[in-house]
């Protein structure tokens, strides 16, 4: 939940991939992709009567595929929205996989620009995207990487998880040549599809081979802007704290 300088309340969600079904089929498993939606309407619906809030930003990949539209997004997506706009303002900040969204939304659904929306201080984008970092950020919020736990032998193995990161950057003033050095923290969500653990758990590759990291957004914040990682924090969906900085390789590459 986001509390705006105006008193706002926004609630925001991340990777929902309507659609995924199909793929969890080709598999062996099957799901209803209807009823899994209807536990995501329903769990949206409780928040929204227990908290209040009635304005809720959906932060990329909405939809599974990525550049196409298969018939499970043409059925499911529509019908996600036009329920939840019964309850709440929704804006959308495209992921990825959302080509070809503008296809499936109500005219109520507030589509945004992909390189994501400013509130305060605070920058909400998907994470594949390079936005401008503006001086007055001092927080971004993004998704897209479906973090799990990666710890053999732990109980909580590929359970999803939040994650937090503190970056620092000297800046070089002009006036007097100081340096300044400015702060910044990173907020990884999880995915708000349960059956994506499923899948993050069968295709989660930790090699780490490639350099890139699979947050673009960060990888370009540490290897062109200079930022640097300060500390991290990894905690369980009820908030205990489970990993350090350390355990962010295995996340990220």
């Amino acid at each position: 939940m986001i509390e705006t300088s105006g008193y706002k309340n926004f609630l925001v969600i991340s990777d929902i991939h309507i659609g995924l079904e199909d793929k969890i089929r080709r598999n062996g498993i099957l799901i209803d992709p209807r009823q899994n939606i209807d536990e995501s309407i329903k769990l949206l619906t409780n928040i929204h009567w227990e908290t209040g809030v009635n304005e809720l930003i959906i932060l990329g990949d909405l939809k599974s595929s990525i550049r196409i539209i298969t018939r499970t997004e043409w059925d499911n997506v529509p019908y996600f929205l036009e329920s939840l706009n019964k309850l709440f303002n929704v804006y959308l900040i495209p992921g990825n996989h959302d080509g070809n969204i503008k296809q499936l939304l109500p005219e109520n659904v507030n589509l945004m620009r992909s390189k994501g929306i400013e509130f305060d201080n605070i920058l909400l984008t998907h994470g594949h995207t390079l936005p401008r970092i503006g001086m007055n950020v001092e927080k971004i919020i993004v998704g897209h990487l479906h973090p799990i736990i990666q710890k053999e032998g732990s109980i909580l193995q590929g359970n999803k998880i939040w994650v937090k990161i503190n970056l620092t950057k000297k800046d070089l003033l002009e006036k007097n040549q100081k340096q300044n050095t400015r702060k910044l923290e990173i907020i990884i969500m999880p995915h708000f599809n349960n059956i994506l653990d499923y899948y993050g758990k069968r295709n989660r590759n930790t090699s780490g081979t490639s350099g890139k990291s699979k947050l673009p957004l960060l990888d370009n914040m540490i290897n062109r802007l200079n930022w640097s990682v300060e500390k991290a924090f990894l905690f369980t969906m009820d908030g205990s704290i489970i990993g350090s900085e350390v355990d962010l390789a295995e996340l990220l590459y």
